[in-house]
């Protein structure tokens, strides 16, 4: 992030300082334009140099009139060194008189507005008043069309379906036992047999056993549930002083909803330091209450439950490995500079999916999965392929977004993740496999990111298939919903596939009714105030989610509004999603997909501005996109995937404001993105992408 940026003229003297350090950016002032002033004899260039200054870098680079622009940065280092860059030349396109150690009103003004375009403290427009803008007109429009507000009435009723207590009440009437054979049931992962016959046993260590799996069952598919009322009442009845009772009733009020997420980190961190590792009934019990994502962030107690389950529940193991491996896999993938970097370890991989892949096969196979739930198997060959291939996808799609990865080598990625998708989880999913909401909703959200990564390589008849899949995709999640509402924790990030997939049914203009259904859903599930409040608490959870919703809504409000109130609407849309996409960038996360979409939504609103506004606009998408693709040469790849929408705001640009910097940008672009395609195998897209844009083209 940037701790401290500004812009210095002749002798260092400021004209802007910005800082996020408050007094503490006053008391480095004077050192960081010493350190600025000492690298002065490699100014000039136009180069940044870099410069270790306490725990961050110190960037410095000149501009051809003759300012210092400085900043502290913590990280994404590389992409600050193009935001500078992009403040560089807009110091140099300005009105601003050359460099000669004087500051007047008028370097203050001008050098402000520069500063202020490119580098956000805060997202100016508030998220609740954002939402009433934009969604309440679509929820007219939808209202008014037959067909979508029967889409509206069906997801309506489907928040208005109450708890199924009848099938609980008949699947735990034909269920008893004692606790170890209620063990026993968890142990090869039938949580709601567990559960039923432990709620029936009057023992405080029962009762919290009981309400673990019932609360298990809440956050699986497949699985019968008992209502949250039973679970509130069992555990009311346990007793104050037992050691684990806190952390059972807590659990069941954050199922329920009546406390969050911080009070049950709290308990469960609590429980943890009375836990003892024994082999006994009673600890083997006690430990499925930690079969959690959080028993990651104790990384010695994780590791202690995997020895204390080893070889008797290899559920247990393969949960909190899965958990613990995804971050160690995606902290190697984000740090790799070339693909050969994480070849051989992507190799391992693949030979391990091999057999889990079988193990798939064999569970999808009805007359085996029977044969295997006899020996008390099913289920944990299920489960265990699902998590293990949950980790897979994540990491093949990260590293698909990642740059190290030529188009060529992105689309086979993207084809292995589709097909494991299609030929594998989809099958495992529509099976009567219990399956982790969470190995659900990370798998969703990878696919819907594949999926749009997918269609801009795809052409042609491939593509209409392709988005054929993608509509059907989205089938399956409300599907899944559908099937298991309202079990209180089966909830999706909806708002991450909508973000991914939106943007591109709009560009592809269609609107299929399930994509309307699964927004109108996200947005009836959505908590704002929440949202809202995390603006302070956690600011970047808070602009993901803002950036996230307002990306999707803009997409659905270009297709259902018309007239001046589409204008109006997508208008303030675009404006909020540069902010926050400007806000990300300050802070050192730069999100490529996001900014192909930002380029993609300013062309649905390109005509509709004047020219001031279009100008600016199309400043701040040149800047986005510069900033992203740090080596034009390096990553042509990267220009040819980010350079439609972008060539098509040029081109307006170009023509409305008469200026051949804009064409000569476009020009730029066509240039490398047109070379890239056919460089690397592209052949129909470089066709097509000529069709498109021929009129740049030299």
């Amino acid at each position: 992030m940037i701790r401290l940026i500004g812009v210095l003229t002749h002798g260092g003297v400021p004209i802007k300082i910005k800082s996020s350090m408050d007094t503490e950016g006053e008391l480095i002032l004077g050192p960081l334009i010493e350190a600025a002033k000492a690298l002065s004899n490699v100014m000039g260039s136009g180069e940044v140099r870099k410069l270790g200054f306490q725990d961050n870098t110190l960037i410095v680079t000149e501009s051809k009139k003759g300012y210092t622009i400085v900043a502290l940065v913590g990280k994404a280092e590389d992409y600050m060194d193009s935001l500078l860059r992009v403040i560089s030349d807009a110091i140099d396109e300005s009105d601003i008189a050359l460099a000669d150690g004087v500051v007047n009103n008028s370097h203050i003004v001008i050098i402000e507005e520069i500063v202020g375009t490119y580098v956000r403290d805060h997202i100016e427009t508030g998220f609740p008043e954002t939402l009433a803008l934009v969604w309440e007109p679509i929820v007219r429009s939808m209202k008014q069309d037959n067909q979508l507000s029967k889409t509206i009435n069906e997801v309506e009723t489907l928040l208005q379906r109450a708890e199924q207590t009848d099938k609980w009440n008949e699947f735990k009437i034909g269920v008893s036992g004692s606790l170890e054979e209620a063990l026993e049931c968890a142990l090869q992962g039938e949580f709601d047999r567990a559960c039923a016959i432990a709620i029936g046993i009057d023992s405080a260590l029962a009762g919290v056993f009981s309400i673990k799996m019932g609360a298990l069952t809440h956050s699986m598919t497949k699985s019968v549930s008992p209502s949250l009322a039973e679970l509130i009442d069992k555990s009311s009845k346990l007793p104050d002083e037992y050691p684990f009772t806190d952390l059972a009733r807590t659990l069941v009020g954050y199922v329920s909803g009546a406390k969050i997420p911080a009070d049950y980190s709290r308990a469960f961190r609590e429980a943890i330091k009375r836990f003892e590792f024994k082999s006994d009934t009673e600890h083997l019990v006690l430990g499925f209450l930690f079969l959690d994502a959080r028993v990651i962030e104790y990384p010695d107690f994780a590791s202690n439950l995997v020895d204390l389950y080893k070889e008797k529940a290899e559920i247990v193991r393969s949960f909190v490995e899965a958990m613990g491996e995804r971050g160690k896999l995606f902290d190697k993938v984000y740090s790799i500079t070339s693909y050969d970097g994480f070849r051989d370890e992507l190799g391992v991989y693949k030979s391990n999916i091999t057999s889990i892949l079988g193990s798939i096969n064999w569970v999808m196979d009805s007359d085996l999965l029977w044969e295997l739930k006899k020996e008390g198997k099913g289920i944990e060959i299920g489960i265990t392929a699902s998590l293990k291939l949950q980790n897979y996808i994540a990491v093949l799609t990260a590293l698909a977004e990642s740059p190290v990865l030529t188009i060529g080598e992105r689309r086979e990625i993207l084809e292995e993740v589709l097909m494991l998708y299609n030929d594998y989880f989809r099958g495992l999913m529509k099976s009567d496999i219990p399956l982790f909401a969470y190995t659900l909703d990370s798998i969703f959200q990878s696919m819907s990111v594949a999926q749009a990564e997918y269609y801009f390589l795809a052409t042609g008849e491939i593509r209409n298939q392709h988005m054929d899949q993608t509509i059907e995709f989205v089938s399956d999640i409300f599907s899944v919903i559908e099937e298991e509402w309202p079990k209180s924790r089966v909830r999706f990030s909806l708002f991450v596939v909508a973000n991914a997939l939106c943007p591109v049914l709009a560009r592809a203009q269609t609107l299929p009714e399930v994509g309307l259904r699964m927004v109108y859903l996200a947005m009836r599930l959505l908590d704002i105030n929440t949202v809202d409040a995390s603006q302070i608490t956690k600011p970047e959870t808070y602009a993901t989610y803002f950036g996230n919703t307002i990306s999707t809504l803009t997409s659905i409000a270009s297709q259902i509004l018309e007239g001046d109130e589409r204008n109006d609407v997508l208008k303030k849309c675009v404006e909020i999603i540069l902010d926050i996409q400007e806000w990300f960038v300050s802070k050192g996360v730069i999100c490529r997909d996001d900014i192909i979409t930002a380029s993609f939504h300013s062309t649905l609103v390109m005509d509709i501005l004047d020219d001031s506004e279009l100008e600016r606009m199309t400043n701040k998408i040149i800047a986005l996109n510069r900033i992203t693709v740090q080596d034009t040469k390096k990553y042509d790849y990267e220009v040819a995937m980010m350079a439609s929408p972008l060539i098509e705001v040029l081109i307006y640009a170009w023509k409305k404001l008469n200026s051949e910097k804009y064409l000569k940008l476009a020009r730029e672009d066509f240039d490398t993105a047109h070379a890239a395609w056919i460089k690397y195998g592209f052949h129909e897209k470089a066709e097509n992408f000529k069709n498109k844009y021929g009129e740049v083209w030299r």
